[in-house]
């Protein structure tokens, strides 16, 4: 009889378990994709079973995109999952397409896009809703102008050539230009395609009369052979070889060899903030009824030796990650 009742509960938490499966744009190895599963696999109910499919768009070549989302619809057909998650601008773009017409949920995240045009095109049986990401660019300046008390205040933004790189430059230009003129801050914003392109715009900031640094994304930086640069060699280089403070708009930017500090993003909370969507839907709610959520709005950190090296003082409300 207990053997009974055992294989009971078995079978039934097999029957009734909710699948579950996260397409990320990017690869596991990833600090924003390793946070954002973290905080999805620490929010989601032990009822759910959760598969996972790396598009790995941040060393693929574009032409690659395409058949990786071929993979990923595959591997969404094997499982026939009930709710899929799609991390981020790439997965999103490129996965919609296949599934707005499959009977599921959907819970975008990490997505700074406003999809509000790819979801009216992309409007079938599936229902969708999500959380969107937006760099904090004005809290970003103003915090750091208050670290730099000199007249003259200009700041170089560097992001890689991307396309989650070139949404949040557009996002972050658009924003510039309704506040540049209250704000009494100089920005010149920048996106390369090359390693060699990266280290000159580091080299020559100085000489441009730049004040600081803020390193956005650095992940699909190329070399002069056409390969993906590691995103650690970057970071670790331009910290290295910067003649001025580096400050970030991501958590995994910062630290030791890295940027000193910033008003940041952090993955794990992109990643609770879709588990726990995904829980109410599992719970009984329509995704469809789900506003679209913008995420936390970020913390100040900062690495207590990179802003000693710089001979900065962070403000008492930022906290020290070392």
């Amino acid at each position: 009889m207990r053997w009974l009742v055992v294989s009971l509960i078995f079978v039934s938490t097999q029957v009734f378990a909710t699948k579950v499966l996260l397409v990320e744009s990017y690869h596991s190895e990833y600090s924003w994709d390793k946070d954002y599963l973290f905080g999805i696999e620490e929010t989601l109910l032990p009822s759910i079973e959760l598969e996972t499919f790396q598009m790995d768009t941040k060393r693929l070549p574009k032409p690659q995109y395409e058949v990786m989302a071929d993979k990923a619809f595959e591997r969404y057909q094997q499982l026939q999952p009930d709710i899929v998650i799609l991390g981020d601008d790439n997965a999103l773009s490129y996965m919609l397409p296949k599934l707005y017409d499959e009977p599921i949920s959907i819970v975008f995240l990490g997505i700074n896009s406003n999809p509000r045009a790819l979801l009216s095109r992309y409007h079938g049986q599936a229902e969708v809703t999500g959380v969107l990401e937006r760099p904090l660019f004005i809290k970003s300046l103003g915090e750091l102008r208050k670290l730099f008390s000199g007249p003259e205040f200009k700041v170089k933004v560097l992001f890689d050539s991307g396309v989650t790189s070139q949404i949040a430059k557009s996002y972050i230009e658009k924003q510039y230009r309704l506040i540049r003129q209250n704000l009494g801050i100089e920005v010149d914003i920048q996106s390369v395609a090359t390693k060699k392109e990266w280290r000159a715009q580091v080299l020559q900031a100085k000489d441009e009369g730049v004040s600081t640094i803020i390193v956005g994304l650095y992940h699909t930086l190329i070399d002069h052979t056409g390969q993906n640069v590691p995103a650690d060699e970057v970071i670790s280089w331009t910290s290295q070889h910067s003649e001025l403070p580096l400050f970030a708009f991501w958590d995994f930017a910062v630290g030791a060899g890295k940027a000193a500090g910033g008003v940041v993003l952090f993955g794990d909370s992109q990643g609770r903030a879709a588990g726990s969507l995904v829980n109410q839907i599992v719970k009984g709610e329509s995704a469809k009824n789900i506003p679209i959520q913008i995420g936390n709005q970020g913390k100040a950190i900062y690495s207590t030796s990179v802003m000693e090296r710089w001979s900065v003082t962070p403000p008492a409300h930022w906290k020290p990650i070392d």
